[in-house]
């Protein structure tokens, strides 16, 4: 029963054309992607030029966003635009990176 409506629904078998299966002679292009660690490696290499030794699991680090403007540039220079940052570090290391802007004192963007 299902299986005429199907083929009435989709005029045809259920099985795709022979032309749109991909054959094992087909190349397909690699897919490359872009891990969070390579992106955030040169922003890693710079905190651990600024800290040195005590950039390690469990560091709490709580710096102004003019500081780390320096240290790490952004186009968009804002607090928020670390936020990735700041999730990287406290998944991988286990660091609390606290970005603190003039304007909003109050509010950080740490976990």
């Amino acid at each position: 029963m299902w299986d005429n409506f199907i083929r009435t629904f989709f005029s045809g078998s259920l099985e795709e054309p022979l032309e749109r299966q991909v054959r094992d002679n087909e190349v397909c292009p690699d897919v490359i992607e872009k891990t969070n660690e390579s992106r955030y490696e040169s922003d890693i290499e710079a905190l651990k030029q600024k800290f040195g030794d005590s950039f390690s699991t469990g560091l709490s680090i709580e710096i102004d966003l003019k500081e780390i403007l320096k240290i790490c540039p952004r186009e968009r220079r804002r607090s928020d635009s670390y936020t990735g940052l700041i999730g990287f570090l406290q998944k991988k290391y286990g660091i609390i990176l606290k970005v603190v802007s003039q304007k909003s004192k109050s509010s950080n963007y740490g976990f």
